[in-house]
């Protein structure tokens, strides 16, 4: 654990931490790095350091792709209830994915690198919508412009779908494609814990939201750590099993885990169907699902259920007194909502003039059952709303 950092490295990580753009970033960070102690204890901070220099490298130079590409904006603002980036090789199927998947119409060609952009589309499913990215092609071996934007999209994302062909060594393409995106420093196993820190000015002071449980440290620790690298207001929630390493990762931004889908694509084309088997056995338990497409693609129901699952999300449906059905397309709210969550999201004021209820599901003993502010919602719920 990094400890006792000069007064004056403490104060180039607080101008870092303020820096807005990345050219001044790597500046501060390269002064930063000249300030600090090298030995064993703050081994991890360099490691960040000259990991995050290299970043902030790639994203000047994303910058001036984006420039040579007219100016247009090449990351995707999120749209809908979650964001799924597909990446893998070129000629990967990933087009071809993208058209099923979504309304979109992409350029699909037998032609290495036809998708140098990202390419979006939304995946429609009952009540909801999750937005489907095509990334520009990975590139392991010439890591420039187009590797390095889909890397970022990948980071950015919610989920990733990782498309390999299935009739082109669908295993060895699967291990280069997880090697690389790990050693960027993208995980795709589950933590036990997560910390959240969110700086901003309106915080009051630094406030420390422990949901969880801290392993071998104390919150007192904690608080110590934040302090030291110039987190002085902010609100910072604490889940699941939490160590002193989880705490300076959230602060180093080390890891983004990633929940990840693997398409076998071409399915269609393969002559021998146990490989489809393998991969499952083989990765069944770093992913959440492995697909075969075209022959096994679950429907856009199925699949957009899938993420939403995975993400800890659940759709809720409205009605209004006066209508007869509800709304077609669902609130999304975090698992383990309550009905004054509902109110809230809707209207601010509907939290304080909130009365009762209504809910309609098939898991309850009859529908409408007349419910209270803290009646949990599950997934695919109806709910009326009375309020004062």
């Amino acid at each position: 654990m990094p400890t006792n950092l000069p007064p004056e490295a403490q104060a180039k990580w607080e101008e870092y931490s303020k820096a807005k753009t990345p050219e001044e970033k790597l500046q501060k960070l390269r002064e930063f790095y000249s300030l600090i102690p090298k030995h064993k204890g703050t081994e991890k901070m360099e490691k960040f350091i000259k990991r995050r220099m290299a970043e902030l490298k790639e994203e000047i130079e994303r910058k001036r792709y984006a420039k040579k590409s007219k100016g247009v904006s090449l990351m995707v603002e999120k749209r809908g209830a979650a964001q799924m980036v597909l990446v893998g090789f070129t000629n990967s199927g990933r087009s071809t994915l993208l058209a099923r998947l979504t309304n979109a119409r992409p350029e699909i060609s037998p032609k290495p690198f036809t998708t140098m952009r990202p390419v979006e589309g939304m995946m429609d499913f009952r009540g909801a919508q999750v937005q489907v990215v095509e990334a520009p092609p990975l590139i392991p071996e010439a890591q420039g412009g187009p590797t390095n934007l889909a890397i970022a999209l990948a980071k950015n994302s919610d989920v990733l779908g990782i498309t390999v062909s299935s009739v082109e060594d669908p295993i060895g393409s699967l291990e280069t494609i997880f090697g690389f995106l790990e050693s960027r420093e993208i995980s795709f196993e589950r933590p036990a814990g997560r910390v959240r820190i969110k700086r901003s000015r309106a915080a009051p002071a630094l406030i420390i939201i422990n949901k969880g449980r801290l392993v071998d440290c104390s919150e007192r620790e904690v608080r110590e750590l934040l302090l030291q690298f110039g987190i002085d207001r902010a609100w910072v929630e604490i889940e699941g099993s939490v160590t002193m390493d989880d705490v300076e990762e959230a602060i180093f931004g080390e890891k983004s885990y990633k929940p990840a889908i693997i398409f076998l694509t071409k399915s269609d084309m393969l002559e021998d169907p146990s490989v489809v088997d393998e991969v499952r056995r083989r990765y069944e338990s770093k992913v959440i699902g492995v697909v075969a497409s075209p022959t096994q693609l679950p429907s856009r129901d199925e699949l957009g259920e899938m993420i939403l699952r995975e993400l800890g999300l659940i759709r809720v449906f409205t009605k209004s007194k006066n209508e007869r059905l509800p709304s077609e397309r669902a609130v999304i709210l975090p698992r383990n909502s309550s009905v004054i969550d509902l109110a809230e999201f809707i209207h601010e004021s509907f939290k304080e003039r909130f009365r009762y209820a209504k809910v309609w599901s098939g898991r309850l003993p009859y529908s409408p059952m007349k419910v209270g502010p803290d009646f949990l919602l599950e997934d695919g719920d109806v709910v009326e709303i009375v309020v004062s």
